[in-house]
């Protein structure tokens, strides 16, 4: 007797899967916007440093007139911060080894610096404070 039940409810979804597709048609997401999420952890004891370099690096920002990432501090889980960038372009943003954001971003940094030894030293310094990160796409679809 179960294995009739189980026949019956598995012809049951075949049918009306197929039945299903012959309704599907595609539709795209409108008014999509999508963002870079990630995920960082930072060595143990380096979040105050890692602050200030943080300033110095959104300081740049606003000078140069490039768009920064939104920053969250994390209160619980295994991660100590979370930077969320819109792609204006969508995912094909993230075709760019160096954006010509990057490019004006970088000009100010090393102006505020001093010199480029000093802005690539503090941007070694910011990297080097990263124990591990992870990067999520994500989209939001405004319809």
């Amino acid at each position: 007797m179960k294995k009739w039940n189980l026949l019956f409810v598995l012809g049951f979804f075949i049918v009306t899967s197929v039945k299903a597709q012959d309704e599907i048609k595609p539709v795209k997401f409108e008014n999509v916007e999508w963002y870079q999420v990630v995920l960082i952890d930072f060595e143990q004891g380096k979040v105050g440093e890692v602050q200030e370099i943080i300033k110095k690096f959104e300081a740049a920002g606003v000078e140069a007139g490039t768009p920064g990432p939104e920053l969250y501090w994390m209160s619980t889980g295994e991660y100590d911060a979370m930077a969320i960038w819109k792609l204006v372009g969508g995912p094909s943003d993230l075709e760019w080894k160096i954006t010509p954001d990057d490019v004006k971003w970088w000009d100010v940094f090393v102006e505020q610096q001093g010199s480029e030894e000093a802005a690539q030293k503090l941007q070694d310094q910011f990297a080097d404070y990263i124990e591990k990160s992870t990067s999520y796409l994500s989209r939001k679809a405004n319809n």
